[in-house]
């Protein structure tokens, strides 16, 4: 059968990227129930209180760093000529998205972590996740470029019923990139941001599903 590892693997990178992107929404919204912790501006207060059950999101983010990329290259290597420009374009800008997270979310594993457990927090300030002007912030903004690489990748698809679902699922998450860009880099309303950030918590993870069963259709057409 053709192209049989590259769909087995695209199929199941892809429903891990589904499984990440909702438990980083679960874990994202349960930080205060895992450990609640004292302003951030106490750094003292903030080190002694800490503990690593406040970083569960950062994992499974991680991890959706990686799957991402393998999913998509696993599209690449199952579509025709005349669709690869996309594939290439998704794959190039998500791969930035990549390096980011995977380097924001290394930083705080290791770095902030072990500071907060040592209690050095000299020049942590704009290191810890709680501070909103933080780099952690600035980093944050990978899932710009993810939202971008996911825009692309929208014109691979629709050719069918399941294909042009794919298809709207991914150009709408152009609508997440816009809102995270205007509001951490223009100051527009968190409500906006809020509003668009949605896009990408419901339609990531339904974008990643339908692009399993994509695959898994591949295999019985292959």
């Amino acid at each position: 059968m053709k192209n049989t590892m590259e769909i087995k693997l695209g199929k199941w990178t892809a429903a891990l990227s589904a499984i990440f992107a909702i438990v980083w929404f679960i874990t994202f919204n349960m930080q205060d129930v895992f450990q609640t912790v004292p302003n951030w501006t106490d750094l003292k207060a903030y080190a002694e209180a800490y503990h690593i059950s406040r970083l569960t999101l950062i994992y499974p983010s991680m991890f959706l760093a990686i799957t991402y990329i393998i999913m998509l290259v696993c599209i690449h290597r199952v579509l025709p000529e005349d669709k690869k420009l996309w594939s290439l374009i998704a794959i190039s800008v998500g791969i930035i998205y990549s390096v980011m997270a995977s380097t924001n979310y290394n930083i705080q594993a290791v770095s902030v972590r072990q500071s907060l457990i040592a209690g050095e927090v000299n020049g942590l300030e704009m290191f810890v996740p709680d501070n909103p002007h933080s780099i952690y912030t600035a980093l944050a903004n990978s899932y710009v470029y993810m939202a971008i690489s996911m825009f692309f990748a929208g014109f691979i698809f629709g050719q069918n019923k399941l294909g042009k679902w794919i298809k709207a699922l991914l150009l709408i998450q152009i609508f997440s990139a816009i809102g995270q860009i205007a509001y951490s880099m223009f100051d527009v309303s968190e409500v906006v941001f809020i509003a668009t950030s949605m896009v990408w918590v419901l339609g990531a993870p339904a974008s990643f599903i339908l692009i399993a069963i994509w695959f898994n259709k591949l295999k019985y057409n292959n």
